[in-house]
């Protein structure tokens, strides 16, 4: 996965290949249980997208501001926030931009740190959190973990652990104001009052070194991710639940509405590169693999329901194609929509509570999805 930034691009699938096979190949010497064994159905091929609507509802195409977006998160039809980075190179800054159900705002505070990105977001009651890294490798910067409060239109950098040079934060989740998870190396937890290191199991915290994802719905209701490795809290310890579907695969995205319901996303390496989706019900795993052209990248996944969730990434055919599937409780089907700038690629997708929609963002602008 692509160091910085927690949405995986196609430039760096080949190296997701590499690291994954060398992580599944060799798993950590700890005692969660056996992974369960199961296979995995296909979901069917869509055609390259090429109109404006199609497919399964209206698609509206923006670009609310200036930069890359690399999450979105939304409260209602009338709420949203959006983060990533302002794209001007070594003076690129924290990208923080508020949906009001009109128009989309920008807030800006130049106190915030240059040369920095911001990854992911989560909302709780009265606010959000963002979470990124700064510094720039060119100038001998290494980077390192940050993380922001936004409350009404004022975005403030919070104090966090001491973190060492290149440290980055690429997810965040938050269950309500006193409790959220920030996850990338390290992983930290907000207890409402501090944000701390956790304590894992030394299996777990080499399982968590590089995070990538994480969902949550309640204090005892967590998972992440971590390139080939699914980690769930139950509230009283950490445990390794991943699925063997008998490939290799790297997960870059999680989401969840429930311990029943929980949905995992990311790509096959095997001859080639094949989008994953696996379903975890509260009993047994479920997994789908998506094939679109080459080089498919499912990079995020948002859900709302069993029978609600959305997912995005990119691929390959004659040009890189923006890529959207939606869960309808039967089956995965493919949306059409129109590309994006010149790379297509999709990082980030949220459910529009109360509503059929969903925002989906990229390094090029946005999408609202209408309809299901």
């Amino acid at each position: 996965m692509k160091p910085g930034s927690k949405r995986p691009r196609l430039a760096g699938i080949v190296a997701v290949a590499a690291v994954t096979a060398a992580c599944t190949a060799s798993p950590p010497p700890a005692s969660p249980p056996a992974a369960p064994n199961i296979a995995c159905t296909t979901v069917p091929a869509g055609s390259a997208p090429t109109a404006r609507t199609g497919g399964q509802g209206q698609v509206v195409e923006t670009q609310p501001v200036p930069g890359a977006l690399d999450d979105v998160a939304a409260r209602s039809p009338g709420s949203a926030v959006a983060v990533g980075n302002t794209g001007k190179s070594d003076r690129s800054r924290p990208l923080v931009a508020l949906w009001n159900g009109a128009v989309w705002k920008q807030l800006n505070n130049r106190a915030l740190p240059p040369s920095s990105e911001l990854n992911g977001v989560a909302l709780f009651p009265g606010g959000a959190w963002a979470v990124g890294k700064y510094g720039n490798i060119e100038h001998k910067q290494e980077g390192k973990a940050f993380i922001l409060r936004v409350t009404g239109t004022t975005v403030r950098k919070v104090p966090i652990p001491r973190m060492v040079y290149g440290s980055v934060l690429n997810d965040v989740a938050a269950t309500s104001a006193t409790d959220a998870w920030a996850v990338g190396s390290p992983t930290l937890h907000w207890n409402g009052t501090a944000w701390t290191r956790p304590h894992f199991p030394a299996a777990v915290a080499r399982i968590l070194f590089d995070a990538y994802g994480v969902a949550a719905t309640s204090r005892t209701n967590v998972w992440i991710v971590s390139l080939g490795w699914i980690v769930h809290w139950n509230g009283r310890r950490w445990k390794a639940v991943t699925p063997n579907i008998g490939l290799r695969y790297a997960l870059s995205g999680i989401s969840a509405t429930s311990a029943t319901n929980v949905w995992a996303v990311g790509n096959v390496i095997q001859k080639g590169v094949q989008g994953v989706m696996l379903h975890w019900n509260g009993r047994r795993w479920t997994c789908a693999l998506a094939r679109e052209r080459h080089f498919e990248n499912l990079a995020a996944i948002s859900t709302s329901s069993p029978d609600n969730a959305w997912a995005v990434g990119s691929y390959f055919d004659s040009a890189d194609r923006a890529w959207v599937l939606h869960w309808n409780g039967h089956s995965w089907n493919h949306v059409m929509t129109p590309q994006l700038g010149q790379f297509g690629d999709l990082r980030a997708v949220a459910v529009i509570p109360q509503s059929g929609r969903a925002w989906v963002v990229g390094s090029s602008g946005m999408l609202m999805l209408n309809g299901s």
